[in-house]
């Protein structure tokens, strides 16, 4: 299937900006129901503010939703992100 994929659509490529492991999860779960240009131009502030899982753990929900409000539906969003970070730092540590 990855192959299929790879030779009809061999220019294909994330358009969300991210460095990490992390950072692609997080643009990924702000991506619902929103472009990908909005998503890239909230995510640099958000992965400043919040460089960890632990962090997103220990997030203030009132700020972490004004940060992702552009994106839509962010009390979802927030809801999953401060579960996400609460859940990589329970099972794996934070990684």
């Amino acid at each position: 299937m990855v192959r299929t994929l790879a030779e009809a659509y061999p220019d294909a490529h994330c358009e969300l900006d991210f460095g990490t492991p992390l950072e692609l999860i997080v643009a990924v779960i702000l991506s619902a129901q929103c472009t990908d240009k909005r998503v890239n131009e909230v995510t640099p502030a958000l992965f400043a503010a919040y460089p960890t899982a632990a962090a997103y753990a220990g997030a203030n929900r009132t700020e972490l939703e004004e940060m992702i409000r552009p994106t839509g539906f962010f009390r979802n969003k927030t809801t999953a992100l401060i579960g996400l970070g609460a859940a990589l730092v329970e099972r794996f540590y934070g990684e």
